[in-house]
Formats: structure tokens, C-alpha cells, sequence
């Protein structure tokens, strides 16, 4: 017979953490009292006993290998949409963002760079506030909102470069201010960049 973990603890694979807890408990109690009973019996729940351990043991293995693996195919996906941003592939990196059924801290946080290479500069702080508000212990968010904010403040971006609503429904390519930069000047770029995505590409006007 195919050995399964959740079987012997009398659960199904869909059972949650509190129940297989809950579950492996009272197996665990009771098995512990019976190996004390003579014969038999007493011999029969001591190998019962081993088994629920072996088979509780065997279940958070497998609950901690999927959710390694979950975690490696959301920050995968994270990085295919950084790299068609940082290939100025804008409408593909949104499409595939939207895919995304999950609205976690770094899904605002990417969403937050591509608001900016399309200067939607508002939009990006207003992204990078909601990402800090759900993971604040987050340095990389908490850092890149407090210089997006001083850029913001100061005299970098015109005011008319400004956007203060969602993303429009025409969301086609946008190309950069004046003179081909993002924030029109090239080392505002650069700070820019830097708090908010990394972007190698645009660093190489400074």
C-alpha cells in the first residue's frame, strides 16, 4: 500500500495547519496513554504512536517544500516583469502583473516602478505608501518611498509632468519628458532609479 502521511493521521490532503495540529494532538495523547496497556494492545499503540510521529513530521516537510516552492515562483514571476520593464516592455510587464490574482506588499512595490517609467510619478509614492503600509519593516520599500518623496518635493519633476489619477484606459507606451529622460533631467533619473527600481538603463546618463 502507498504510504500517506495525511492518511494516518485520518486527513485529507486539503486540511489545514490547525487541523493537522489539532488532529496529530489527540492521536498523540492517546496513543501515549494505550502503550502503557499490557499485550497486544499496549504494543499496537506504541507502533501507532511512531507512525502518527513519522507521518506529522512528514506533512510539515511537505508543507514547508511548497511553500518554498511558492515563494520561488512568486519572486520568479516578480523579476519576469522587472526585466521586461528594465526592456521597456511596459504594456507586456502590466499584462502580466495583472495576471497576478495575489495583491501582496511586492506586487505594489513593482507596480510602484512601472508607474514611474510611465511618469505616472503620484501614482508610483501612492503604490510604494500601500506596499509599506503591509510589510513596514520592509527596508527596500520604506527606503525607496522616503527618497521618491524628496524627489517628488523638490524641483526635479515639473509639476505639469505630475499625474494625479489611475492609470488612464488608452495605457499605451509613454515616452519620456523633453529631452528623453524620465524626470527630464538625467541625474534626476538616476535618483530616481535608484529609489525605486534599480533601473541599470537609466543610470547611464550621469
Amino acid at each position: 500500500m502507498e504510504y500517506n502521511a495525511y492518511e494516518i493521521l485520518g486527513l485529507t490532503s486539503s486540511a489545514t495547519r490547525d487541523e493537522i495540529d489539532a488532529r496529530y494532538k489527540e492521536l498523540r495523547d492517546k496513543y501515549q496513554r494505550d502503550r502503557f496497556l499490557p499485550g497486544e494492545e499496549g504494543e499496537e499503540a506504541s507502533e501507532k504512536l511512531q507512525q502518527i510521529e513519522v507521518a506529522y513530521r512528514d506533512i510539515l516537510a511537505m508543507a514547508e517544500e511548497q511553500k518554498q516552492t511558492s515563494d520561488f515562483v512568486n519572486d520568479d514571476d516578480y523579476a519576469a516583469v522587472q526585466q521586461l520593464i528594465s526592456e521597456g516592455k511596459l504594456d507586456e510587464a502590466q499584462a502580466k502583473l495583472d495576471e497576478r490574482e495575489s495583491r501582496d506588499a511586492e506586487w505594489h512595490y513593482v507596480q510602484s516602478i512601472l508607474f514611474y517609467k510611465r511618469n505616472w510619478f503620484l501614482e508610483s509614492k501612492k503604490q510604494l505608501e500601500l506596499a509599506c503600509q503591509m510589510d513596514p519593516n520592509n527596508e527596500r520599500y520604506t527606503q525607496s518611498l522616503e527618497k521618491l518623496t524628496k524627489i517628488l518635493a523638490s524641483n526635479t519633476i515639473s509639476p505639469d509632468q505630475l499625474r494625479t489619477t489611475s492609470r488612464p484606459m488608452d495605457d499605451g507606451p509613454r515616452v519620456g519628458a523633453g529631452n528623453g529622460t524620465c524626470t527630464g533631467s538625467s541625474c534626476g533619473d538616476c535618483l530616481l532609479c535608484n529609489a525605486c527600481c534599480n533601473c541599470m538603463s537609466c543610470m547611464g546618463g550621469c
